[in-house]
């Protein structure tokens, strides 16, 4: 069966890798490599996440800087 190839509004060069080092796209959340997840995050993760300004969280995707 052929693969799909869906377009990827991010930039974010994790989108073209075939196998990316990270389960989601830090930009975008969207799931980049299906075989890195992680399961529940600690919040202590997601805080340094933050401090590197990350706007979703690599392991599992959550939403972690709000727009204000």
């Amino acid at each position: 069966m052929a693969r799909m190839i869906v377009p990827i509004a991010c930039d974010n060069m994790n989108h073209r890798r075939p196998n990316s080092p990270v389960a989601h796209c830090p930009q975008c959340g969207r799931m980049v490599n299906d075989r890195m997840t992680r399961g529940r995050c600690e919040e202590q993760r997601h805080a340094d996440a933050r401090r590197r300004q990350s706007e979703y969280c690599v392991d599992c995707g959550q939403h972690l800087i709000v727009p204000r």
